[in-house]
This record gives C-alpha cells, sequence and structure tokens, in this order.
C-alpha cells in the first residue's frame, strides 16, 4: 500500500482521495466553470475546488441555487471557511498529482494556468461514476456549483480572497 493511501482511515476514505478521482472532481468544476465562464477555470482554483467539493461540512451547505452569491454565503459560513482554510494547504500535493493525472488521461487540458474539461463523450467511464455511491454524486454535484460559483465571483485571486486563503 502506498504511503499516500496509509493516511487514510477506512478503504472507503482512501477511494474517494485518490488521484484518480479527484481529477474527475476538478475536471467537473473546469466543466462548469467553462459552460458559465465561457473560458477555462484558472488553474489555481483547483486547489480550492477539490477540497471544498471533498469536505462533508462544506457539501452540505453549499448554495444549490444561483441567487446566493459565493461572498454572501462565506460571510455566512465561517466555519465552512475555516475548514477550506485548513484543508487547502493539506491536499494541495493530492490535487497536483490529479492535475498531473487527469491531464495525462485526458480527462482535461492544462494549457496557459488554465484547466479545459474534455467533452464528457470523449471519456469512457465517466458516466459509471455519475452511478456511483451517494457520497460521490454529492461530490460531484458540489464540484459542479462550485465551477458555476468561481465562474461568477470574479478572478481566481478574488476567490482566494473572499475564502481567506492565501494563493500559491
Amino acid at each position: 500500500m502506498s504511503q499516500w493511501l496509509q493516511q487514510f482511515t477506512s478503504q472507503e476514505e482512501s477511494a474517494l482521495f485518490n488521484p484518480a478521482f479527484l481529477s474527475v472532481v476538478i475536471r467537473k468544476s473546469a466543466e462548469f466553470y467553462e459552460s458559465e465562464a465561457k473560458e477555462k477555470m484558472p488553474l489555481s482554483l483547483a486547489f480550492l475546488a477539490v477540497p471544498a467539493a471533498m469536505s462533508k461540512q462544506i457539501r452540505d451547505t453549499f448554495p444549490i441555487t444561483k441567487t446566493t452569491s459565493l461572498l454572501v454565503w462565506i460571510e455566512t459560513h465561517e466555519r465552512e471557511r475555516l475548514v477550506l482554510q485548513r484543508n487547502t494547504p493539506a491536499l494541495a500535493p493530492a490535487v497536483r498529482k490529479a492535475l498531473i493525472l487527469g491531464a495525462r488521461a485526458g480527462l482535461f487540458t492544462l494549457e496557459h494556468a488554465k484547466v479545459g474539461a474534455t467533452p464528457a463523450r470523449r471519456i469512457r467511464n465517466l458516466r459509471s461514476l455519475s452511478q456511483g455511491s451517494p457520497e460521490v454524486k454529492d461530490i460531484l454535484k458540489v464540484a459542479e456549483r462550485l465551477g458555476k460559483s468561481f465562474a461568477r465571483s470574479g478572478d481566481a485571486a478574488s476567490i482566494f480572497s473572499i475564502w481567506g486563503v492565501a494563493a500559491g
């Protein structure tokens, strides 16, 4: 068993946090960022999307509709902001691995510090993930909503600032 997987307490947890699944989370955020902004997602936002989507506390409270802006939600969810501030640096090595793996596997492209989602019809087995456990479905749904919210919230530096997370 790799050193990476040894840090998790259960088999399900290690499966959720493996770079292959995290690359799908990144792809989902990038896909919906691009659908909203009509441009590719800044690479740095992958480092926020993954820890936010993977946090049950954030998933349980993140807004479902467009009517709540990211800024308004964060202002009323201080605990979730603190969770993200703690988890972002801890998950950065996993996000880096996921970016490399996802690009090599063709889930997305990495060009000019942007992540571009490969169309779903070109990716085998992507559809089967959407049929996964309720937790997998929930993670992917929040990744989708995060992509849209990021696209409506300004540039990457502003989004990092809203969350109170240091970029870089």
